[in-house]
């Protein structure tokens, strides 16, 4: 799922993000089922050896040498999913891999949830001209293929890991600012709200107070899979060239330094494609875990 199929679930919760409800009201944990225990295990994984991964007990370096050049496969911590051409462990560079994409990603997530999130509450909150504005650029990038935007920005500012950063974060800025939107319009005129002005609150305090804390519950089943989808791009750009300069790891830059050597050592991108497939699927997974209990809940209110 591309960040721009993830549009159109995007709009999906906007009429989710009208929550009946109090400001007080909070999203219960979802009892999970199935393969969300597997997702949710995962991501909590994947995560901590992101963090961790300098400090795993006899876990090669990314970027040198541990054994013979493309060797299989073999019972050992660096050499579970063999070596690439040059002798690195995979299982390393997949990990260290890791930390790069999930670093890129999350400060781009940040980078789009505070503008969008800002611009769409003013647009549902004062609409007019501000609100047109919004609606402008958010159907301006829902129109333009996310690869082609990314890199008109690189062919502008030039290629580095800030760059990636920001055009990532300005393709979902439309998607959070139309959650947002949709939360406030529809909040406007909840008793709470209306009681709010009548005490002479300012329109900051409303916005922060009364009606940001409502946005909450829909952002959190959104965010998964739009994060899954900045991945597949971000590895997308990798493999054209375009992403984390090497020797860094990146999971596509991985499989695009394979290619030419596929016929012969196929197993050289199971690693990173694995990486990839199981990290997307358990965001997805999330994501549709988390907005089916905020529809239960809405629907119990």
């Amino acid at each position: 799922m591309t960040a721009r199929s993830q549009d159109i679930k995007a709009q999906d919760l906007e009429a989710a993000s009208a929550l009946p409800a109090p400001a007080t009201a909070r999203l219960r944990w979802p009892r999970l089922k199935g393969f969300e225990w597997f997702a949710f295990g995962f991501v909590a994984l994947l995560i901590a050896a992101a963090v961790l991964v300098d400090v795993i007990p006899g876990l090669a370096r990314p970027n040198f040498p541990y054994g013979d050049f493309s060797q299989p496969p073999e019972w050992s911590l660096n050499g579970l999913l063999g070596t690439d051409p040059l002798g690195r462990s995979i299982l390393s560079r997949v990990l260290h891999g890791a930390r790069t994409t999930l670093g890129i990603v999350a400060v781009a997530t940040a980078i789009a949830l505070a503008i969008g999130m800002t611009a769409g509450m003013l647009a549902g909150f004062y609409r007019g001209p501000v609100e047109r504005a919004v609606d402008l650029y958010a159907n301006t990038m829902a129109s333009l293929p996310p690869i082609l935007v990314i890199l008109a920005l690189i062919a502008v500012v030039g290629n580095s890991v800030l760059t990636m950063m920001l055009a990532l974060g300005i393709l979902d800025i439309g998607v959070y600012a139309r959650i947002a939107k949709g939360g406030v319009i529809a909040q406007n005129d909840r008793d709470y709200v209306l009681a709010a002005r009548a005490m002479g609150a300012s329109d900051a305090r409303i916005l922060a107070r009364e009606i940001l804390p409502n946005l909450v519950p829909a952002l959190t089943a959104i965010v998964p899979p739009l994060v899954a989808g900045l991945i597949i791009t971000e590895g997308s750009l990798s493999f054209l060239g375009y992403g984390i300069p090497p020797p860094a790891p990146s999971w596509g830059g991985m499989i695009a330094s394979s290619t030419d050597l596929l016929s012969r050592f196929p197993l050289l991108v199971v690693g990173p494609i694995l990486a990839i497939v199981l990290t997307v699927y358990s965001l997805n997974t999330i994501g549709d875990s988390l907005a089916r209990r905020l529809n239960d809940r809405n629907r119990n209110l």
